[in-house]
C-alpha cells in the first residue's frame, strides 16, 4: 500500500499465535467503528516483512480518529500490541506507544 500524505497507520507484528482471520477481524472492527460516523475511512491493509498494517484516512481532525481507534483496539484486546503512526507530509511520526524507540517501517 502506498503511503499518502495524511493517514493513520496501525501496525501489528505478526507472531505464531496470530491467524490472518484475527487480524482481519481487527480491521473489520475499525471499518464498523468508522461506518457509524464520518471521522475517517479505513483504506485497507497490507501484509509484509512480518507486519500487518491497517490504513485509515481522517476526514478532519486527528483527535476523534485516534480516540476511536484506541477505544476499538482496546475493545478487541489489541491496543497493547499496536504501533500507531501518523503519516504526514514531513514523514512518519509514531504516536503510540509514547515510548516507542524502534524503526517504523511498512
Amino acid at each position: 500500500m502506498k503511503r499518502t500524505a495524511r493517514q493513520l497507520i496501525i501496525q501489528f507484528e505478526i507472531n505464531e499465535a496470530d491467524t490472518f482471520e484475527s487480524l482481519y477481524a481487527i480491521e473489520e472492527t475499525l471499518i464498523q467503528a468508522f461506518s457509524q460516523n464520518r471521522y475517517a475511512d479505513v483504506d485497507g491493509h497490507d501484509i509484509g516483512q512480518g507486519r500487518f498494517n491497517i490504513f485509515i484516512i481522517p476526514n478532519g481532525a486527528w483527535g476523534p480518529v485516534i480516540e476511536r481507534v484506541e477505544a476499538f483496539l482496546k475493545l478487541r484486546k489489541a491496543l497493547d500490541r499496536a504501533v500507531i503512526a501518523k503519516s504526514l507530509p514531513s514523514g512518519l511520526r509514531v504516536i503510540r506507544p509514547a515510548d516507542y524507540s524502534g524503526t517504523f517501517e511498512f
